[in-house]
């Protein structure tokens, strides 16, 4: 139950943020003001909400479509049992079910969705055309997610990806290409995002990779860094709730440095 608030701790709620910061100084990245707070409106507040009006909608218990004895839509010139026939009742019934049922419940976070789907993009085409690529991911990770809801599946790890790595790729490769390693360090923190929700083990894991990545700045020559991440690494065997919290955010930065 700790880990548990520790992850939804006040420093995670703007885990987009921190993310974004944190990439966005891996990349020594030259923004003007504006394009640094777009892009920061971009993920920590057009992609939160992106997800959550798609998990309202994929989450919500519709009733089912009308029965297929009722006739909605009449074509001319159509027999009963053919195929324009059928393709006509079929849409009827839909049209029936969408302005009855699906649009008094769920109009207005349809709406919305559909905004975000274009506003996102738009801002990336024209700001950050190279960013695609990160938003068609961000968007798979999204309808991976809803698909895991609609299993029953723990989605735990795809929304630390969401919040953690996506965020940190966007502010890293805006304007400036991605190495492997800022990569792994992105991909890093998702786990560790990940690992502090509600696992017995995801102290460890967070020491784990911690000092992965100490040991591969350390080969890099970025010494005194790789030391600092091997202190925080040790600090996290004993710290708890808001602790983990802090030093977490501190190994991230320190990553962040070490990489420019």
């Amino acid at each position: 139950m700790k880990l548990m608030l520790s992850f939804e701790g006040p420093l995670f709620k703007l885990r987009p943020l921190w993310a974004f910061i944190a990439g966005f100084l891996a990349a020594s990245s030259s923004f003007s003001p504006a394009q640094f707070i777009v892009l920061l409106f971009l993920v920590e507040f057009l992609m939160p909400a992106w997800w959550r009006y798609l998990e309202a909608l994929f989450s919500a218990d519709f009733q089912p479509f009308p029965p297929p004895g009722r006739r909605f839509l009449e074509l001319p010139y159509t027999l009963p049992g053919s195929l324009a026939w059928k393709m006509a009742e079929g849409l009827g019934r839909f049209v029936s079910w969408w302005v009855e049922v699906f649009w008094p419940e769920q109009g207005k976070a349809f709406g919305a969705f559909l905004l975000l789907s274009v506003l996102a993009p738009t801002l990336a085409l024209f700001h950050w055309s190279r960013l695609w690529p990160l938003l068609l991911l961000a968007g798979a990770l999204g309808l991976a997610m809803v698909l895991s809801i609609k299993l029953g599946k723990d989605y735990s790890l795809l929304k630390a990806f969401y919040e953690v790595t996506i965020p940190w790729l966007i502010g890293h490769f805006a304007n400036r290409g991605l190495g492997i390693l800022s990569f792994s360090s992105a991909v890093a923190f998702g786990v560790m995002g990940w690992g502090l929700r509600g696992k017995s083990w995801g102290r460890w894991l967070v020491f784990g990779l911690i000092l992965s990545l100490s040991l591969a700045f350390w080969w890099a020559g970025r010494f005194i860094l790789a030391g600092g991440l091997v202190c925080l690494a040790l600090g996290f065997i004993g710290a708890e709730g808001k602790e983990q919290d802090s030093l977490l955010l501190l190994a991230a930065f320190l990553t962040a440095l070490a990489l420019r």
